[in-house]
């Protein structure tokens, strides 16, 4: 329960009564939940304002929400990683940069990107009417995310916010996270949601290659990266194909 609750107070802004866990890595495995809970707040969210007639405000809406939930823990990762490959040109100068707590122009730019995005798509899915499957970019975001912890070193030497998770990430920890991913994909949208978790994962291990060669680990801004690439991704995958399938 302790790492259910470390889950929670980690992804969401929720005020969650109790104790944090002893190991920050053992509420990994809770990750897919948390996301699925996150995923059913934004489609209801959808699903309440569309019932107006309007889909375009509820896909801002429902982006609105995420940011709210998440307290835009994510966006300012790709925010941050942004700024460090607009300006740095060697690893150390891009980790630098990604310690700034200023944002720049390129940390702007896609910040600002990734909320047209993401609102276009929500919009498109709630003018269809697809409410199970906007939960699954969610779950599959968060479980992408214990992936890249358990499989990359810290990058920072001098540690960080995010070195809990990824120093004592074990491969019991994805498997689990894995396995209650496949549950609530299921769950959710039955064998269109295990095609989006396949896609997410091969995604996240592309993305994991990237941080190796660049940073030669991850950090709680990569993570928070690799979750807006995912999430936003997929969403806009859905808004495309969904018209046609």
């Amino acid at each position: 329960m302790r790492a259910l609750i470390t889950a929670l107070r980690t992804l969401t802004c929720l005020p969650v009564p109790g104790t944090d866990a002893t190991s920050m890595a053992s509420s990994l495995p809770f990750f897919p939940a948390v996301g699925a809970l996150i995923g059913i707040v934004v489609a209801g969210v959808l699903y309440g304002i569309t019932l107006t007639g309007w889909p375009a405000g509820a896909g801002i809406a429902a982006m609105i929400t995420v940011l709210w939930i998440t307290r835009g823990l994510h966006i300012d990762g790709l925010a941050d990683v942004s700024d460090a490959f607009g300006g740095g040109r060697t690893r150390e100068r891009r980790l630098a940069i990604m310690k700034d707590p200023h944002t720049g122009a390129f940390g702007v730019m896609a910040i600002v990107a990734d909320l047209l995005l993401k609102a276009a798509a929500l919009a498109q899915l709630a003018a269809l009417h697809q409410w199970a499957l906007v939960i699954v970019p969610f779950i599959v975001s968060r479980t992408g995310q214990v992936l890249l912890a358990v499989s990359l070193p810290y990058a920072r030497a001098e540690g960080g916010k995010a070195g809990g998770f990824v120093e004592g990430a074990r491969p019991l920890h994805f498997l689990l996270a894995l396995l209650a991913s496949i549950a609530c994909c299921l769950a959710v949208s039955g064998l269109p949601g295990l095609i989006l978790l396949l896609l997410g994962l091969v995604t996240m291990v592309l993305l994991r290659l990237w941080m190796k060669h660049h940073f030669d680990g991850v950090t709680g801004d990569l993570l928070g990266t690799a979750n807006e690439v995912v999430e936003t991704g997929l969403l806009a995958f859905l808004a495309i194909i969904s018209p046609v399938a």
